[in-house]
């Protein structure tokens, strides 16, 4: 087995894993749901908090880093909302295929940058975990609040769930420990390491459990588009964005990675919420999952 491959199974092994045991029923299915829950905003924040406390920034082009990775989110919501008007489908069903080139799974691209990358890759995903979730649920919300047949947003309420999203809030005191050079004691930073370690096993499981075979025969033909706009061309527009601001190396590789990245189970929760598409959102998180396990090998066989 090559260094990728010894890399990647792992990570793909484990989701693996949490197809097999939701198959076997070992656990309730009512179980899965919960269990997400907890890893995302239980015990997710603390990776946050450590991956950024402990960072060191000055090994990092931050600025043009974060230029590129948000470039990347905004340019695949660009190139989305120009095929609405050649898309001859509803305008939910829109607002699906826009969170589907929209969003991103981080903490399974964390998983795999750790494998790949270890401490640096780690630091290098959470960072843009921390800008990209105010960012991507800003724009889905604004579709969903054109195009969605469900009541309107209220946007203060919008806003202030994402200023209070544990991830969001996670990564803030992980950047003010950073900057002030506050010394955590060991025993408290050990506690909040060892949440976080036990936060990307759990997500990497309910990812496993949460494929749905059946929902991919949802819109069978626009689930190719969405799979092809975010494992194809998603990895192209961020690895564009980093060579034109002059990232290269790991970093270079994470915002590819990044753009590869599957679907996330939060736009199934928000279509659902606010009048998207939800078996077609469901369809495109189990077949990105899927294909991704051929994509992002090949990406990185590409990248060297």
């Amino acid at each position: 087995m090559n260094s990728i491959g010894a890399a990647l199974f792992p990570v793909f092994g484990t989701i693996f894993i949490g197809w097999l045991l939701r198959r076997s029923h070992l656990l309730p299915d009512a179980s899965w749901g919960p269990i997400s829950r907890l890893a995302y905003l239980g015990l997710s924040p603390a990776i946050l908090f450590t991956s950024i406390a402990r960072a060191d920034l000055s090994e990092i082009q931050l600025g043009s880093f974060m230029a590129a990775a948000m470039g990347g989110f905004l340019a695949m919501a660009a190139i989305t909302l120009a095929l609405k008007p050649v898309l001859p489908i509803p305008g939910p069903t829109y607002t699906s295929l826009f969170q589907a080139t929209a969003r991103w799974n981080g903490l399974l691209i964390m998983a795999l940058a750790i494998s790949l990358f270890g401490a640096e890759g780690e630091v290098l995903v959470a960072l843009i975990m921390a800008a990209s979730i105010p960012l991507v649920n800003i724009e889905c919300v604004a579709v969903l609040s054109i195009w969605g047949d469900g009541s309107k947003p209220e946007w203060r309420s919008v806003i202030y769930r994402i200023l209070t999203n544990p991830l969001i809030l996670g990564s803030g005191l992980g950047g003010i420990v950073n900057f002030s050079g506050f010394a955590i004691p060991d025993p408290v930073w050990n506690t909040v390491d060892m949440l976080g370690k036990a936060a990307l096993p759990l997500i990497l499981l309910a990812v496993g459990a949460g494929l749905n075979f059946t929902a991919m025969r949802a819109r069978p033909r626009l689930l190719g588009l969405s799979v092809f706009l975010k494992l194809i061309i998603g990895p192209l527009v961020f690895y564009g964005l980093g060579l034109a601001m002059g990232i290269e190396g790991v970093p270079l590789t994470v915002l590819v990675l990044t753009g590869a990245s599957p679907g996330a189970a939060s736009a199934y929760v928000l279509a659902k919420q606010l009048g998207g598409d939800a078996p077609y959102s469901a369809g495109d998180i189990t077949a990105s999952a899927l294909f991704c396990f051929i994509t992002i090998p090949f990406w990185l066989k590409v990248l060297g």
